[in-house]
């Protein structure tokens, strides 16, 4: 194995086990010294890749993120998601379900993001929290721009995306299964019920920008 390959893996080993110690204790509460010993490094190695506790959060973020990209467009045959026929439902239960997906796939992640915007207030300004929130907000708002929408139509798309599509989505990823736990409900029937309610806000949300583009919408 070359140094590069050994970097890399000790890089990723640092980012696994930073991800279990930050949602074990929180930010403040984690402890670079626990997350070497976690990862199998020594603790100097953390500050050579990431220089301190706030750029190896940063970089967890972020390599997250890169990873959602990457398998939105693996979903979708490496096409753009812009490009494909979205007017069609299959199209649109697709794409939900790989967002779902990685959603869950990524529990701690979020977990550890809405645990430190409600634990610590001075994260509710950091625009880094946000990103893993919305990592194509910029890309989308370019894209209905480009679509010819009014700037009034793409604030409102963006506020329908984020508070009735990207929130719901990962506060149901992040504590459906514990909220079933708690109240008794059947976790597949939960699944389904929140699955098929998605299906419907994103075909009337897709429908919402028809409306507003009319035949420069539809793809060639």
């Amino acid at each position: 194995m070359s140094g590069k390959e050994n970097g890399q893996e000790s890089r990723q080993k640092i980012l696994d086990a930073a991800l279990d110690v930050f949602y074990e204790a929180g930010f403040d509460g984690a402890r670079m010294d626990r997350i070497a010993k976690r990862a199998g490094v020594n603790q100097a190695l953390i500050y050579y890749y990431f220089q301190s506790k706030k750029g190896l959060f940063a970089e967890l973020i972020d390599a997250n993120i890169r990873e959602m990209i990457l398998e939105k467009k693996k979903a979708v045959g490496e096409k753009d998601i812009y490009d494909l026929d979205i007017y069609d439902a299959d199209v649109i239960r697709k794409v939900v379900d790989q967002v779902m997906a990685a959603l869950k796939k990524r529990e701690k992640i979020f977990s550890i993001v809405l645990g430190e915007i409600f634990r610590n207030p001075s994260r509710q300004t950091d625009p880094k929290i946000f990103e893993a929130f919305l990592p194509s907000i910029q890309e989308s708002r370019r894209w209905m721009s480009s679509l010819g929408i009014c700037q009034m139509d793409i604030d409102r798309g963006v506020i329908a995306a984020v508070f009735f599509g990207s929130l719901p989505m990962i506060t149901y990823a992040t504590l459906g299964e514990k909220l079933a736990d708690h109240y008794g409900l059947d976790k597949e029937n939960l699944r389904e019920i929140f699955t098929e309610l998605l299906y419907h806000f994103s075909e009337d949300y897709v429908g919402f920008l028809k409306d507003r583009t009319g035949s420069k919408f539809s793809p060639d």
